[in-house]
């Protein structure tokens, strides 16, 4: 009896999903969709030379362009890894440079950029914390990064998808690459791949007036519930 309960909220959840993504507004459970949106709220905020990294053809995946987001862009410029389908060549109509997250930094190109963004691409590369440590080199002061915490696994040829990295994980990353964390939010709803997306500065107290203060750990909690105790996350991130 309960190997047949269980095959039957197996097909109850799946039916329900399934109606979920078919019906309801794209807006609310399309994980492209919330990061465009809070692109779109604090993009604004940032001025300067900014670097779309693994940036394929800086395309936001409804029919505009991530450089539009950036409003007061001085410098403008997508980078991507050669010899690869979506690589180098792909950002047409942009300056364009050759980058691998998989190597070190060059020495000209730290500190180099105001903004460096990187939309879901570091769950593709197996060494997450040096990827994740070049886009802070990058930086003289902002890295925005979204990447999903919760997705099925995809691959293809050119790329293999090897992490799933924590709000609390990325928190960590940046505070060890000496940035401070300013907006860490999820997408956290049951029907569709959540995303997270954060933005770290090396001068937080720039942006004290500009937008408030928004870190929010919580991670599938419509899916699995919540165990979030608020006065352990501080001595997890400062150990």
């Amino acid at each position: 009896m309960n190997s047949t309960l269980f095959h039957i909220m197996i097909a109850c959840h799946r039916l329900v999903k399934g109606i979920a993504n078919r019906i309801l507004d794209k807006n609310y459970i399309r994980p492209r969709n919330f990061s465009n949106a809070m692109l779109h709220k604090y993009a604004q905020h940032f001025a300067g030379t900014i670097i779309n990294v693994s940036g394929w053809k800086d395309e936001d995946g409804v029919g505009g362009w991530y450089k539009d987001y950036f409003t007061n862009v001085i410098h403008y410029t997508v980078s991507n890894v050669g010899g690869q389908g979506k690589g180098l060549g792909s950002a047409v109509g942009y300056d364009e440079i050759e980058l691998d997250l998989l190597q070190n930094i060059h020495s000209n190109l730290k500190g180099s950029f105001d903004v460096v963004f990187n939309h879901t691409t570091l769950e593709h590369v197996y060494d997450f914390k040096s990827a994740f440590k070049n886009l802070c080199d990058l930086s003289g002061d902002v890295v925005i990064v979204v990447v999903p915490v919760m997705q099925q696994i995809h691959h293809t040829e050119d790329f293999g998808d090897y992490w799933r990295p924590t709000t609390m994980a990325i928190a960590k990353m940046f505070l060890e690459n000496g940035m401070e964390p300013l907006v860490i939010k999820c997408n956290d709803q049951p029907f569709a791949p959540i995303y997270c997306f954060a933005i770290a500065s090396r001068n937080s107290d720039k942006y004290k007036n500009k937008f408030k203060k928004d870190i929010d750990f919580e991670v599938g909690r419509y899916n699995y519930g919540s165990s979030l105790k608020a006065e352990h996350i501080h001595n997890l991130l400062n150990k």
